[in-house]
């Protein structure tokens, strides 16, 4: 992915140096997926039309970042799998349709699970050692 296309920024998932972890990693890369299946994606041409590269990414970073508690409680067991929420997109678009903001709530269901079937392949194992720091924060650049 050439992140320098996106305008997703990395630093939107930290603020400090401890929370450079793999968790937010993690986010940051489902945000970018997210952002990319919209981008995609032939029914939402009215929406894309309507609002701007850097809107679309605050919107699925505001929405990876609110799905970040349904994750840590699916990975502490609380929960048996995650369940991707319209409500976060009714709270970000409230003037949306509600079949707008369904179809945008299928979308993210759809690169959480795409995202969630990598990270069992992937080397940096993110949800199974979430809370480490990683160095993919440091080496990423804009």
């Amino acid at each position: 992915m050439n992140f320098s296309q996106i305008p997703i920024r990395a630093e939107w998932f930290y603020y400090l140096e401890g929370e450079k972890t793999k968790l937010n990693w993690f986010l940051f890369e489902t945000a970018l997926e997210h952002y990319d299946m919209i981008r995609d994606s032939l029914e939402l041409k009215p929406y894309l039309n309507k609002y701007s590269n850097q809107q679309i990414a605050q919107f699925c970073t505001y929405y990876a970042r609110r799905m970040k508690e349904e994750l840590l409680n699916c990975i502490s067991n609380k929960r048996k799998r995650i369940t991707c929420s319209q409500e976060y997109v009714d709270d970000f678009y409230p003037h949306h349709s509600n079949s707008l903001n369904r179809r945008l709530t299928d979308i993210a269901n759809d690169a959480w699970v795409h995202m969630l079937s990598q990270c069992e392949t992937c080397p940096q194992r993110c949800l199974y050692d979430y809370k480490s720091r990683t160095i993919l924060f440091d080496e990423y650049i804009d």
